[in-house]
């Protein structure tokens, strides 16, 4: 069986980092791959929650970054760097793990047979894996910094762990 990738959009590395949860990512996937489009989107200027972050991993070398796919599926739908890492999955179907938030990008995945989860799924894996002791105050540094999870979401998640 091949290795799985694992294939993040900017979405979830913008919102663990501001959870304080970034290295999550290394600890539950071991290796995270990103287009350079993503890179680019969340270095822009070094001032996305992230930025840090990601050059620290890039740096360490478990974050690797991958020429955005040429000639893929146009998703009117989605930005450059979803549309780039939904590409990059597609290519790679069937041993990808996508990490994505947009509902749009998600729906796209799924339609295509895609395995896909978003900052929730990551927190929750971490939750399961006795990588966290509890996702509520994760899920409350996402919210006091505007980082946007469906209140169902966040309902369920809590609700599947145990925690008010």
């Amino acid at each position: 069986m091949a290795k799985r990738i694992v294939v993040a959009d900017a979405s979830p590395l913008i919102g663990l980092a501001s959870a304080g949860a970034f290295d999550l990512l290394r600890q539950l996937y071991g290796q995270i791959t990103i287009t350079d489009i993503v890179r680019d989107e969340v270095l822009s200027g070094g001032r996305l929650p992230g930025a840090l972050e990601l050059t620290d991993a890039l740096g360490a070398g478990w974050v690797t970054v991958v020429k955005a796919p040429a000639g893929g599926l146009l998703f009117s739908s989605l930005d450059a760097g979803e549309a780039s890492t939904l590409n990059f999955a597609i290519e790679h179907s069937g041993s990808c793990l996508l990490l994505m938030d947009d509902l749009s990008g998600r729906f796209h995945a799924s339609a295509r047979g895609l395995a896909v989860t978003g900052v929730a799924g990551v927190l929750l894996a971490a939750r399961r894996q006795g990588l966290v002791k509890s996702i509520k105050p994760l899920l409350e540094r996402l919210e006091e910094s505007n980082f946007r999870l469906s209140s169902t979401v966040v309902r369920a998640v809590l609700d599947e762990v145990g925690e008010d």
